[in-house]
């Protein structure tokens, strides 16, 4: 049986004590590997739409970019090989042990989470909401859980934003696991050599992550303070009400959506919520589908207000 780049690594250097790769190794191998990612789903796309139109590629650019990345890890980590961004840092993956590669399951496992999880979870949460809304399920809740569950809808997608972020703040803080799916399936990454790491860098991680920490603590200071103080109206709305003003409501700020704007992907957010958010990652905060600052004019679609148009029709 031919023996792989990781293993061969693996055992030139077991007899060896194995070093945890810092934040800084394993954020530059996942910034590698999307920059390479992001390259092959671009020549994807230009390759469609030259041949089938753009039409069809609006169609099937979310199951193509996941095809994409499916291909790329069932080459590297699935075929126990180093991904281009591994390569570039000197790092390998173990399994939780960190004296072990990491087994097939493992390796499985994670590709899958990575590859399909966020857009399983996006659909299977919408699909969940229209079947209590109007599906099967609205006949087995009485009307007030089904009103409860409805209102809270955003909150939850917007919980499991929050719950990334804090992710990612642990990650940042001392290191680890950089995206979930691995932190689910138990692989770490090590040094092939310490003297690849990168120390100099490790408190200035630390730094980022304590003040990452000490913005989702505010930010769970300021919900608290909107919900219970300057929200006193909302608790009175009517129970027919509850569906339209749910519609309106920001996911971001989990108030009524001001200057609404849509991104490429089709959710809807308040202008400054959503360009503020996009400083930090250019990503949609609900289904991370890769969304760019400098596309605000192009692909956000600010919607006129009641009072512009009242003016117009006076006009």
């Amino acid at each position: 049986m031919k023996t792989s780049k990781c293993q061969k690594l693996f055992n030139c250097t077991k007899k060896m004590p194995f070093t945890q790769a810092g934040a800084a190794e394993v954020l530059r191998a996942s910034q590698k590997d999307e920059s390479f990612l992001s390259h092959l789903k671009s020549s994807l796309a230009e390759i469609v739409q030259r041949s089938l139109g753009t039409k069809v590629w609006l169609d099937i650019h979310k199951y193509a970019e996941i095809l994409c990345e499916v291909f790329y890890y069932g080459l590297t980590t699935l075929s126990l090989r180093q991904t281009l961004g591994e390569e570039y840092t000197g790092i390998i993956q173990v399994d939780h042990s960190r004296r072990r590669l990491p087994s097939l399951l493992e390796r499985t496992s994670m590709v899958i989470l990575q590859c399909f999880g966020p857009e399983v979870l996006r659909r299977g949460l919408s699909k969940f909401e229209k079947s209590v809304r109007n599906g099967h399920l609205s006949t087995y809740f009485r009307p007030e859980l089904k009103n409860f569950i409805l209102q809270h809808m955003p909150t939850l997608i917007y919980s499991l934003a929050f719950l990334h972020r804090l992710h990612l703040a642990t990650f940042y803080f001392n290191g680890g696991f950089y995206h979930i799916s691995k932190r689910v399936a138990g692989i770490k990454y090590v040094l092939i050599r310490e003297w690849l790491g990168d120390s100099t860098a490790s408190r200035s991680f630390q730094i980022l992550g304590s003040v990452l920490f000490l913005h989702i603590i505010l930010t769970l200071m300021y919900s608290g303070y909107t919900h219970y103080f300057t929200k006193p109206a909302a608790e009175k709305r009517s129970v027919s009400n509850c569906y339209v003003d749910n519609k309106k409501q920001c996911p971001l700020c989990l108030d009524e959506r001001q200057n609404s704007s849509v991104t490429p992907c089709g959710h809807l957010f308040c202008w400054q919520c959503i360009h503020e958010c996009l400083q930090t990652t250019q990503q949609c905060p609900l289904c991370r589908h890769k969304t760019l600052p400098s596309q605000d004019e192009m692909n956000f679609l600010p919607h006129t207000s009641k009072k512009k148009k009242l003016s117009r029709a006076e006009m």
